[in-house]
């Protein structure tokens, strides 16, 4: 259920691709080569990367999110199914593709599709 919820959303975004570079059961998706979003079919959560480090130590503090050591440089935690609802699920994707599509250079975004309100809500 969830994994479809990721999909689906992950689609709409301008210039998202999912791979798998880590096999098939591993969904990862990427915005001008980086990845902002994975997970594992028959894992635990998504994984995400936040606005910047002390945000994502936060969530992990206050126990809305998981710190995953094998993505722990920059930011990255792993929301974990039973514990995040859908909605948030959505905007926890789009925050942390909005971060990476803002990293990518001039010549990058260049060769994406432009965004839309309607794609990234």
């Amino acid at each position: 259920m969830f994994g479809e919820l990721v999909e689906r959303h992950c689609a709409a975004l301008p210039g998202a691709e999912a791979q798998h570079p880590f096999g098939p059961e591993t969904e990862v998706w990427k915005v001008g080569g980086r990845m902002f979003a994975a997970y594992t079919h028959d894992g635990r959560g998504l994984s995400v990367r936040c606005e910047d480090g002390p945000t994502a130590q936060r969530l992990v503090q206050n126990g809305q999110a998981e710190s995953v050591p094998y993505l722990k440089p920059g930011g990255w935690v792993l929301f974990p199914w039973e514990r995040t609802n859908p909605d948030e699920l959505r905007a926890r994707l789009t925050a942390s593709y909005m971060r990476i599509r803002r990293e990518l250079s001039a010549e990058v975004l260049s060769g994406l599709p432009p965004l839309s309100n309607e794609q990234l809500h």
